[in-house]
């Protein structure tokens, strides 16, 4: 990909982000990590005044109502991905330093994609670098218990028992975000229930779940 043509198309041919990702057949994020890796400011195209967060804003909502509504469809509807192209677009969704060949390993694409999403809240990944991103991964791609709740949502699609990301010790307890340790995968219902309760006393809760049903 020639970033030099990108970035003069953008600045000199005004060219939106997402007609450059049609161009080089790539998604838009590709095409804006580009431009900020040269040092080119993303703007409104039709007064060049930089990107506010409140337009950013507005542009969400009104993709997601023309979504909502079927107005708009993504570029990817109906077609069937191939696997480099999956990795490809998760690795530019990413906001870490991942390489193509780490997020090749894993295998099964859809788990790992769960993983993801699992964190997409800045609540959830707080203090995330790219290290911690990678342990986190690697730690639950092969979790058990992780592997058995999604394994088992998967085939039944009960949302009961959908994997859900949990605090051990909860963020209101001063647990930590960043810390690998403090985190776990239960069930849907079950991180429902626990809220912030601690781990001790979640426990002997569960021991003794028929006294309090």
């Amino acid at each position: 990909m020639n970033n030099k043509k990108i970035t003069d198309m953008y600045v000199n041919g005004r060219y939106t982000l997402r007609h450059l990702a049609d161009i080089f057949s790539t998604n838009h994020h590709k095409i804006k990590r580009i431009l900020l890796e040269n040092g080119v400011k993303i703007t409104r195209r039709n007064t060049l005044k930089e990107f506010t967060k409140t337009h950013r804003e507005k542009i969400s909502k009104t993709r997601k109502t023309l979504y909502d509504n079927g107005i708009i469809t993504t570029w990817s509807k109906g077609k069937k991905m191939t696997r480099e192209h999956n990795i490809k677009n998760m690795k530019g969704h990413l906001k870490y330093d991942i390489s193509f060949e780490w997020l090749n390993k894993f295998e099964d694409i859809e788990k790992l994609k769960y993983l993801n999403k699992s964190i997409t809240r800045t609540r959830d990944k707080k203090g995330f670098t790219t290290e911690i991103y990678k342990l986190f991964i690697e730690k639950f791609y092969y979790d058990k218990k992780f592997n058995y709740l999604f394994d088992e949502w998967k085939k039944t699609e009960n949302k009961w028992i959908k994997p859900s990301l949990d605090h051990i010790q909860a963020k209101s307890k001063l647990g930590k975000l960043d810390n690998i340790n403090n985190l776990q995968f239960i069930s849907w219902l079950e991180n429902r229930a626990k809220i912030d309760i601690s781990q001790d006393k979640w426990n002997e809760i569960k021991k003794n779940i028929g006294y309090y049903l």
